[in-house]
């Protein structure tokens, strides 16, 4: 079973004088992007999902599809949630547990935009949206002594699996950026999956630490979109 997972960042206009354009993908964009996936009978299925079926205990759909969401904008709630539920679809946001509430200020130079707070999270969790951990300040986890690392990854496990009632199973690397000992110890510290960025779809024998997403930005294409999911699937094995 091969199975694609997207990352987007911001559904959203793009503001002047943005440092990062790309990390936008204007609503029309996103509209039809869910559009495409519904017409090609594609369904939204959420990590522990994918884990169980990994464990040999729950088929999958015909085409799994797991949309994500990096850093937890409030836009996420107001623009892409409703667009999600008028296509059935459901997503996984990972959120900064340090910054729940507040703006992207791991990111001093951007535009600050606002976070989705307490409330927001637990209303979208009831509507059936997931969260994990994107760590507790959006560190650059290669640059940090190991001690540093374990409390970025515990220290926002357990700050968000209090705020949402439940275990937080599922890490986002910051910046994609991770070396071996990285996931040595996101699996000490509780996690069942972690995710980065590769444009490859993940196979029954993709580590779990390391899960593939294909990043949607403002630049891709509606013919850049549909090809990549088709030439993934059949020219990528691994």
């Amino acid at each position: 079973m091969k199975l694609p997972i997207l990352v987007y960042h911001k559904i959203d206009r793009i503001p002047p004088g943005s440092r990062y354009p790309k990390n936008y993908v204007t609503p029309e964009q996103f509209a039809a992007q869910l559009a495409y996936l519904a017409r090609h009978g594609y369904t939204t299925i959420g990590f522990p999902d994918y884990l169980v079926y990994r464990r040999g205990e729950r088929r999958l759909p015909r085409r799994p599809i797991i949309l994500t969401f990096d850093d937890g904008y409030r836009s996420t709630r107001a623009i892409a949630l409703p667009l999600l539920r008028q296509y059935g679809f459901t997503a996984t946001i990972f959120l900064v547990a340090a910054y729940v509430g507040k703006t992207n200020l791991w990111d001093a130079d951007e535009i600050q935009e606002p976070l989705l707070d307490p409330t927001d999270i637990r209303e979208m969790q009831e509507t059936g949206i997931a969260f994990g951990s994107h760590t507790a300040t959006h560190a650059h986890l290669a640059a940090l002594r190991p001690v540093e690392v374990l409390r970025e990854l515990r220290t926002s496990r357990e700050q968000l699996g209090a705020l949402l009632g439940k275990p937080v199973t599922v890490l986002c690397y910051p910046y994609g950026e991770y070396t071996r000992e990285t996931l040595h110890f996101a699996r000490d510290a509780g996690y069942e999956a972690g995710v980065i960025v590769r444009r490859r779809m993940n196979t029954d024998t993709t580590d779990l630490l390391e899960l593939r997403r294909i990043p949607i930005t403002s630049l891709t294409s509606p013919g850049r979109f549909a090809w990549d999911l088709f030439r993934l699937r059949w020219f990528h094995g691994s």
